[in-house]
């Protein structure tokens, strides 16, 4: 008889019994193996006893806090996934612990199917974690291996060519493997099954190549743009993203990554495509944009009126000359303000990851772009910055231009919120080959190095940052996804207690391109 692959072993944390009971009975209906602890204390025990594939903690407990927690286990276990529960109240706790590596949150009172959604997501993506490093490690070692040493070592190389078989027979991944001839080594038992031939005999990529297939938009693709002919031609890719077309009708969403071997001349000797269906992902992942978009609206809408009443209420208190009433209610203000941005940078981040970032794109002017910038803003900041464009010659870029406004505005915020109160921040602009370079310099705190290469990460804020201003952490993310998606890229060079540059580089534009 087969053997059942043993159910995924669940860790529950939570003081509250009742709730802790009732989760368990819930996922172990599922088929999930169940484990619990009333504290981090016993978490701790119980992980180094047995290891599980997820674990659930609330964040609020006798003890040790979730977020101390999941430090902990992460100690123990650098990739084990941990999922956080707590009421919205407490997104500043939630965001902490996303610093220090939670996989994912979820808000109390718990929906079981997002509790579900979350653990299985949490599950699937470190098992594709491990399988993908397994595959590049034994194609990149063992195939070039094989090739190289093809007459020395023929026993070790079909002793090689058998393991790998094995293995990537038994991925839950499609792999697709030619030669340069259009000859198909290889189709594994995933790809057949997502692209359902079956038990068909394929042997050239002509079969691949003659099944229907469109881009994201709805067109057909070309043989040109198939996976393996890009692999063929020698490109390295990832997340390549399209459409097949099943006989009924229906559409799948395929993601590939393509890569390549070549011979002792440089040209191609191998292609190989590892794939997946993401169907059932991105539909999951629609879910999650509308109870984003569904949260931020039955949030923004009762933030909305509280500002109203509370600006109204400012403005009588000031006319009354109620001096300590007006600053009581300014202060009111601003805060709500600032949770308004945080639910927007909340619901942006998470649409830029699901959807990318769709660009609007016109010829822009980056010099009276960044001048717009400046000019809006307010007198106290605007005499603290000084735009010194290199020459007269115009710096061109096809830009979405409330986009690149806002990554403009983040920069030059950031520069002044971090330098003292009357600090200068420069701002240069130059033209360089055939890319256009703004920098924005500070004569701020500085970056220690060890936090600017996770300076432009999701959530990420360095000590200093924290104690400076508050936020979420995703300007610079959101800033990075809009400047990677026209094509740029977005740097910095800091020296602690002497300030920092950050520098936009965006490709020119000219009238013939």
């Amino acid at each position: 008889m087969p053997v059942m692959p043993a159910a995924p072993h669940v860790l529950v944390v939570d003081d509250d019994e009742i709730g802790r009971r009732g989760l368990e009975e819930l996922l172990r209906a599922d088929g999930f193996a169940i484990s619990s602890a009333p504290d981090g204390e016993a978490a701790l025990v119980e992980v180094r006893r047995a290891m599980p594939a997820v674990v659930l903690t609330d964040l609020h407990m006798p003890g040790i806090h979730g977020t101390e927690l999941c430090r902990r286990l992460h100690q123990i276990d650098p990739d084990l996934p941990v999922i956080v529960m707590t009421s919205f109240s407490d997104m500043e706790a939630v965001v902490e612990t996303l610093r220090v590596g939670a996989e994912d949150y979820l808000i109390k009172p718990l929906h079981y199917d997002a509790v579900v959604w979350c653990v299985n997501r949490a599950i699937a993506r470190r098992t594709a974690k491990r399988e993908q490093e397994a595959i590049y490690r034994t194609l990149n070692e063992r195939l070039v291996l094989s090739s190289i040493r093809e007459q020395e070592l023929a026993e070790a190389e079909a002793q090689q060519r058998a393991q790998l078989n094995a293995l990537l027979e038994n991925l839950q991944e499609g792999v697709t493997i030619a030669d340069p001839s259009g000859r198909l080594l290889m189709v594994n038992g995933a790809a057949r099954a997502i692209l359902e031939v079956g038990d068909e005999d394929m042997r050239s990529t002509a079969t691949l190549t003659s099944m229907v297939a469109h881009d994201l938009h709805g067109h057909p693709l070309s043989v040109e743009q198939r996976p393996l002919s890009r692999a063929l031609r020698g490109e390295h890719f990832a997340d390549y993203e399209l459409l097949r077309m099943r006989p009924n009708g229906e559409r799948r969403r395929l993601v590939s990554t393509g890569t390549n071997v070549r011979d002792d001349s440089g040209n191609v000797a191998l292609a190989i495509v590892v794939f997946r269906d993401v169907t059932e992902l991105r539909r999951l992942e629609r879910q999650r944009d509308e109870y984003m978009a569904l949260l931020s609206h039955d949030l923004r809408n009762p933030l909305a009126s509280i500002l109203v009443l509370v600006s109204t209420l400012k403005q009588l208190v000031t006319k009354k000359g109620l001096t300590q009433d007006a600053e009581l209610a300014e202060r009111a203000e601003r805060n709500v303000k600032r949770m308004n941005a945080m639910i927007g940078e909340l619901t942006e981040a998470t649409s830029l990851e699901s959807h990318g970032v769709e660009l609007l794109r016109e010829a822009r002017d980056l010099r009276e772009l960044v001048a717009g910038v400046v000019n809006r803003m307010d007198d106290p900041r605007r005499r603290r910055i000084t735009f010194d464009p290199d020459g007269e010659s115009p710096c061109v870029v096809l830009a979405d231009t409330s986009r690149l406004e806002r990554v403009v505005e983040n920069l030059l915020t950031n520069a002044l919120k971090y330098s003292a109160e009357e600090a200068p921040v420069k701002v240069q602009l130059a033209r360089k080959g055939s890319t256009v370079e703004l920098e924005v310099s500070d004569r701020g705190i500085g970056i220690a190095p060890e936090n600017v290469k996770m300076l432009f990460d999701r959530y990420y804020r360095t000590s200093a940052g924290k104690a400076r201003a508050s936020g979420l952490g995703l300007g610079l993310y959101i800033a990075r996804l809009i400047v990677e998606a026209h094509g740029g890229r977005i740097d910095v060079s800091s020296e602690v207690g002497r300030g920092s540059t950050f520098r936009l580089v965006m490709p020119l534009h000219t009238a013939s391109g």
